[in-house]
């Protein structure tokens, strides 16, 4: 088969929520970026929905959405942006520029308009994969805090060991079928530029502060995060894939994960 694709204190705010993959998902019924102050969704290609590149936020706070619509367009706010916040309550401040471009406007609108289409086909596509699995001896699935709300963009299984995952992965590969470990931004801690806080400028002040001086980053501060993570691999589902792919899937994990476990 082809290569599959694939808190705060009150007087800040309670949550950020990064739904960055997850687009469609919900949580006890609300859906991803409405349960915070704050939500951000990123729009570039291997997202739900893409715009080709970009992404936005979500919030109900006027203050958040007035900062937010002058932070990414020069400190400006447009009359669009001004409509729907009815009135101004800050001022003009210095600020990049991260407007969208028109023609990804236009890619993100019809996107938008098949949301529901797209969800739907990921989760069938998943709930074939899971039901295709669930009875495998001492198989062991990613916990799903809200089955229902789950997106389904990869089903992931979990093993004892770091080495069993690598096997896992190898075989899968063999069978055509790719399997991967979460990747992307999920440790941010691990990463080079994180560790070593390294920023636009040297007297960027994120961390030229007494408290920015003494956050630590990296591998110490998330051991146990490393070592989940580290025994977890996972196929990506999308929302074109076939019966025939979802049960070459499901043969190819049957196949493989008794031979590891």
């Amino acid at each position: 088969m082809d290569r599959i694709m694939s808190i705060a204190s009150k007087h800040q705010l309670k949550v950020v929520e990064d739904c960055a993959q997850s687009v469609g998902a919900s949580y006890k019924s609300r859906p991803l970026g409405s349960i915070g102050h704050i939500g951000i969704y990123s729009l570039q290609l291997n997202k739900t929905i893409t715009a080709g590149e970009g992404g936005a936020v979500v919030t109900n706070d006027p203050i958040l959405f007035e900062r937010a619509a002058r932070f990414h367009d020069l400190g400006a706010l447009r009359p669009g942006h001004a409509k729907v916040l009815g009135q101004s309550k800050l001022d003009w401040f210095i600020s990049p520029q991260y407007r969208l471009n028109e023609f990804s406007g236009g890619v993100l609108l019809a996107q938008a308009r098949k949301l529901d289409t797209i969800v739907e086909a990921v989760r069938s596509n998943a709930r074939r994969v899971y039901e295709g699995i669930r009875d495998l001896p001492g198989v062991r699935l990613r916990r799903l805090p809200d089955p229902d709300g789950e997106l389904g963009s990869a089903v992931f299984v979990g093993f004892s060991t770091k080495d069993h995952c690598e096997r896992y992965m190898a075989r899968m590969k063999e069978e055509n079928v790719p399997a991967y470990r979460p990747a992307g931004s999920v440790i941010l801690p691990v990463l080079p530029h994180i560790e070593k806080k390294t920023t636009v400028h040297p007297a960027w002040p994120s961390f030229n502060t007494q408290r920015g001086k003494s956050v630590q980053y990296g591998a110490p501060c998330c051991p146990r995060t490393i070592d989940i993570l580290a025994r977890f691999a996972g196929v990506s589902l999308h929302p074109k894939f076939t019966r025939q792919d979802t049960d070459d899937i499901v043969a190819a994990i049957r196949k493989v994960y008794p031979t590891i476990t």
